[in-house]
């Protein structure tokens, strides 16, 4: 009896199956687990649906010999020791990997005085690549937290031939200051040869503002009108969800005016209606109207874009993979991945433009033209234009100089009325809509006009190069479009990083097909036969011959050589439930009533947010003069 009592005292139950894995002994982790943990982490998939997949790999969670713990343990002590070196010295020896791979690859970096990074910017050569031919319009949105260090992410986006986002660079940044602003433009106009954009589309905020006048003088800026429009519920709450007309009205007012006289009328009279006079917001954003108001944007190429939802669209691609603990090393591979993605959705469009044939839709020569020369997600947008334009009625109204001028409403519709100018010796015509100049695709109503005067053939001054299936096609202009020819015979690394970005777009070609890749190593390798055999010229026989090193040009002396360690910037730590990736614009923080800080008795802030009790605050103020300078091209 006294046996048996011992026994029941000092020996625990048996485990069940099921919770044998609780037990530390019975833990362990196989090498297909651990590979299948790396893949997952790598992939961005979080530690609680890698525990689901592994149960589920493992026929159950009762086979699987962990817990979710384990494998928070296991991809934490993983990402500590790739770390060890150090955060930005890891993100620092990528870009100079990177760099010598490809010659093409662009970075910039800005440090403080104490060695840690605080602004950088970098591009690939595909991203220079395609800004050359589609980098009329740019947008960009600095609205977007995607690491630990909280430091705001800034895509340079655009549109390509496919009417797909591409990139053509980006940033992670200290602040969002204007001398910032200043340095990232300039760094990326240097990226981009100094070619300026014709239009560029941003969020109100008066630093970028600032920044672009002073960096980007000859290029239109506008506003995000989503920005703006997004504060309308919130700002005028109390006559927006009272008066069930307001919203309709006010949204005419801005989206159904065609002309500047137009939208000032309807503005006016809404603003009595409703008594609006003397709210501060609506007078701040109807002074500037003219950079988010589609009645006077319409006249500005914008290739279809009026606010930045295409680096919006980047910003949620990214959220599928990172976080707020996101190390930046970490995010630049992230950066990779995204633009290989990008860029292979491109090369399916570009197989389906060239090896499909799209479905006639009306009997007009001109859609069959189109088909021929627009690619596939553009001609359908024309395609549509043309079938609306059957369902239009036009008048001749009124002739002046031999120009006619017709009015085009919609069948049994006398509103919206578009009124079209026609210039029959030339086959032209302009629409008061300005779809043409605003996106580079002939509207409905002068389509309509077109099929009235029986202009069946598609003029040839309305076909748009860029949205055309030869966008990227025989263009042998020198990729470095600022600099003259007297500069390029005298400067061999002018004449290497021409001859390369002009092989980027040989490699994006050879690589299309077995053919293609055939004809391209032929070639080139005849070109290499025959270049070996040419003569140097006696002028250029004592000029040392471009390298990769060579190209990497130095704007300073302040240099981080390769000895030299870059150090991390300051972990930003927050309290409580992660806070969102998204940042709040100034437009949207504009309505908000100030905070007043108990601490330092400043309006904006809290006292938990405040600047003063954060870790190593002295370290964190920097100022443009305790900056320096990393650039490598």
């Amino acid at each position: 009896m006294d046996c048996f009592s011992f026994h029941t005292e000092h020996n625990h139950a048996l485990a069940s199956p099921m919770s044998t894995r609780f037990i530390r002994s019975h833990r362990t982790k196989t090498k297909v687990q651990k590979d299948l943990m790396d893949v997952l982490d790598d992939s961005g998939i979080r530690p609680s649906k890698i525990a689901s997949i592994l149960s589920h790999e493992s026929g159950g969670l009762g086979n699987l010999n962990m817990t979710e713990h384990d494998i928070f343990n296991y991809l934490s002590r993983k990402r500590q020791k790739q770390l060890e070196k150090g955060d930005a010295q890891i993100m620092l020896d990528y870009f100079r990997g990177c760099q010598s791979k490809n010659p093409g690859f662009f970075y910039a970096i800005q440090t403080d005085i104490d060695g840690c990074l605080a602004n950088c910017f970098w591009a690939d050569a595909r991203s220079r690549m395609a800004y050359k031919h589609f980098g009329d319009v740019v947008t960009f949105d600095p609205t977007y937290l995607t690491n630990k260090y909280r430091m705001p992410f800034v895509p340079f986006a655009g549109v390509n031939h496919h009417f797909q986002s591409i990139l053509f660079g980006c940033a992670l940044l200290w602040d969002e200051t204007e001398e910032t602003f200043i340095w990232l433009l300039k760094t990326w106009l240097k990226a981009m040869y100094g070619c300026s954009p014709n239009t560029i589309i941003t969020d109100q905020d008066g630093a970028i503002t600032n920044a672009i006048a002073k960096v980007l003088p000859n290029t239109t800026h506008h506003f995000c009108m989503w920005h703006i429009e997004k504060k309308f519920p919130e700002t005028l709450s109390h006559v927006y969800h009272r008066n069930e007309d307001f919203k309709k009205e006010f949204n005419s007012c801005i989206h159904n005016t065609l002309t500047p006289d137009e939208f000032e009328n309807s503005w006016t009279r809404v603003i009595q209606k409703y008594n609006l006079q003397g709210n501060s917001w609506l007078e701040k954003i109807y002074s500037i109207r003219e950079k988010w108001v589609p009645a006077f944007l319409h006249n500005t190429f914008c290739a279809g874009m009026s606010t930045t939802q295409r680096s919006e669209s980047l910003n949620k691609y990214f959220k599928d993979y990172v976080n707020a603990s996101t190390p930046v090393s970490k995010f630049v591979l992230k950066y990779e991945e995204a633009l290989d993605d990008r860029y292979n959705k491109e090369r399916e469009e570009n197989f389906k433009t060239m090896n499909s044939k799209p479905v006639m839709k009306t009997l007009y020569p001109m859609e069959a033209e189109a088909s021929l020369i627009y690619t596939r997600k553009l001609f359908r947008i024309f395609q549509d234009e043309l079938i609306h334009a059957q369902e239009c009625v036009a008048s001749r109204v009124d002739v002046n100089d031999g120009l006619k001028v017709y009015k085009v409403h919609g069948f049994n519709k006398e509103k919206p009325m578009y009124m079209v100018t026609f210039d029959a010796s030339q086959n032209a015509a302009v629409c008061n809509c300005h779809k043409f100049e605003f996106m580079g695709i002939l509207c409905r109503h002068i389509l309509a006009i077109f099929i009235k005067k029986k202009v069946f053939s598609l003029p040839s001054q309305y076909i748009i190069r860029r949205w055309t299936k030869d966008a990227k096609k025989n263009d042998n202009s020198s990729i470095i479009q600022n600099e003259t020819d007297d500069k390029l015979s005298e400067s061999s690394t002018l004449w290497f990083n021409s001859v390369m970005l002009h092989s980027l777009g040989l490699s994006e070609k050879a690589t299309r097909s077995s053919k293609h890749y055939d004809l391209a190593i032929r070639g080139i390798k005849n070109l290499c036969d025959e270049l070996d055999t040419l003569a140097i010229d006696i002028v250029n026989e004592g000029k040392k011959p471009a390298s990769i090193d060579d190209s990497r040009m130095l704007e300073d002396d302040n240099v981080l050589y390769s000895g030299t360690t870059l150090r991390d910037p300051v972990h930003v730590i927050s309290k409580g439930r992660p806070p969102s990736l998204r940042k709040k614009s100034s437009v949207e923080e504009s309505s908000k009533k100030s905070k007043t800080c108990s601490s330092c008795n400043r309006k904006g802030h809290t006292k938990r947010t405040c600047e003063k009790h954060q870790p190593n605050f002295e370290s964190k103020s920097i100022s443009t003069s305790q900056i320096v300078d990393v650039t490598q091209d």
